[in-house]
């Protein structure tokens, strides 16, 4: 019964995705067709725009499709596409009207970076880039540098916006993204259309970078409002240790319940040091067992019980990679959560032997270390052996916690 409940639910979602992706793809050709119309080209312009549209925006439909199947969709965008639909209807409008500004007033950074953030790097890329097309189509006698100058300033924008995360540290990368184009425009103004230096020059590329800042600044405003702090409430909620699901692991097992406690603590400890996702960490040590409550630990019962707790997705990622053996751990916090719980399962075997037993904390955790590296379990992971070297020394300094243990 509650297969066919799940088969259900996947179909209409399905077809719920599939409505958003037709209607952007009609949308861009209907409103790129129109638009043509109203510049006054010709009936064969028209139609080759159109055409041109649509492959371009066919790679977008490809990037979701192959995101989706891959699971690599930033925060918990795969299930809220619409935010994306969202934002590229809104630039597409846009797009028509931005031949009509000077060549170097075209706010496609905040394009760029607001589909990147509703989907992923890939997604934001190719849909910037339909954008962007749309736009040079549309525009009279328009050079292809400006087209590779917009362009680079807004893979710069994606790939500098592309390490935001709960933190929601945003300025530095806004500041650097915002001088990028900058340059960018600047030389397109002063190199390629003038070519002779003069201050009335900077203003259209000093007026862009003001207005890319408010669109980005209400784009981050919607983008907090509508992942970042939803994911906060939510990891305070899975965070205490009285939980509902985690109340549900103690009555199941007290052992497993204060194993993840300790787990846990570790998690959150090395990560903040480490100015990494700390929230993500801590649930992947508080729930890295959760699966036991439908009898195997697998990664099939973890998935099951988080999907049904709606958790966030960078925990999903982190619990995939530890408890999936067919994933290679490439998160730094996959790491951390490794580590961790292979230092607590290790002291709480040997205290269970002989709850007397005098251990020599440093010794323990440096073979931990040596046989996980030598191992080549992290191998593929993107932490540095300067990370590294660090996690162990917090670990080391935690002997007094360990003896809480016993």
């Amino acid at each position: 019964m509650e297969k066919n409940s799940n088969v259900k639910i996947e179909k209409k979602q399905k077809l719920h995705n599939l409505i958003q992706e037709a209607g952007m793809l009609i949308t861009t050709a209907g409103f790129c067709g129109g638009a043509a119309f109203l510049y006054g080209d010709s009936s064969i312009e028209i139609i080759k725009k159109v055409l041109l549209s649509l492959i371009a925006f066919g790679c977008v439909l490809f990037a979701i499709e192959e995101s989706r199947e891959q699971d690599k969709f930033l925060f918990d965008n795969k299930n809220h596409l619409w935010r994306f639909s969202l934002i590229y209807v809104l630039f597409l409008i846009g797009s028509l009207f931005f031949p009509i500004l000077p060549a170097g007033g075209w706010p496609f950074l905040a394009a760029f970076v607001g589909l990147m953030l509703f989907s992923n790097q890939i997604i934001g890329m190719c849909a910037g880039s339909t954008l962007l097309i749309i736009t040079v189509l549309l525009g009279k006698s328009v050079s292809a540098e400006l087209f590779l100058l917009y362009f680079i300033s807004g893979m710069t924008g994606v790939i500098i916006f592309s390490y935001l995360n709960e933190t929601f540290k945003v300025w530095l990368p806004i500041m650097i993204s915002l001088l990028i184009q900058m340059i960018c425009l600047c030389i397109h103004e002063v190199l390629m259309v003038n070519e002779v230096l003069a201050v009335q020059m900077l203003m259209i590329p000093l007026i862009n970078s003001v207005v890319c800042l408010i669109l980005l600044l209400v784009i981050l405003k919607f983008f907090s409002f509508s992942i970042i702090y939803k994911h906060r409430d939510m990891y305070i909620d899975i965070n205490d240790p009285e939980c509902s699901l985690l109340v549900e692991l103690k009555g199941f097992s007290k052992e497993e319940y204060y194993h993840a406690v300790h787990t846990a603590y570790l998690c959150d400890r090395i990560a903040k040091k480490l100015n990494l996702d700390d929230a993500a960490a801590k649930a992947g040590g508080y729930y890295h067992k959760i699966g036991v409550l439908k009898g195997e630990n697998s990664w099939e019962n973890v998935q099951t019980i988080l999907t049904d707790h709606a958790f966030p997705s960078k925990v999903f990622e982190i619990l995939k990679e530890y408890t999936d053996k067919e994933e290679k751990i490439l998160s730094k916090e996959t790491v951390i959560l490794m580590f961790s719980d292979t230092v607590i399962s290790s002291i709480h075997y040997l205290f269970s032997k002989d709850p007397n037993v005098e251990l020599d904390y440093e010794k323990l955790i440096q073979a931990v270390f040596k046989k996980k590296t030598e191992s080549g379990i992290i191998k593929y992971s993107n932490i540095s052996m300067g990370e590294l070297e660090e996690m162990k020394k917090i670990l080391i300094k935690e002997k007094l916690y360990y003896d809480f243990l016993r």
